[in-house]
């Protein structure tokens, strides 16, 4: 529903790099703040997972903005 609406029928390839940008900065931020809860739980299974996925969601994150700036360097930003 988000990306429906973020993306509009007029939406362009950067349109979409820049909204999985943002979904994939939600995710790092997401397994951050987990890990900065688990320091004071000490669940030994959910630090595993965030050890686990955050590396992963953070490659993803620098793969797209990449992408992101691939594509707006090829942009006319006067169109």
């Amino acid at each position: 529903e988000m990306m429906s609406t973020y993306l509009g029928s007029d939406a362009d390839d950067l349109d979409g790099f820049e909204f999985l940008t943002m979904a994939e900065a939600g995710e790092v931020g997401h397994w951050e703040i987990l890990g900065k809860l688990n320091e004071k739980a000490g669940e030994s299974e959910v630090g595993e997972l965030v050890e686990w996925a955050l590396p992963i969601q953070e490659r993803h994150l620098m793969d797209v903005r990449e992408g992101s700036l691939t594509l707006a360097a090829e942009e006319d930003p006067n169109a």
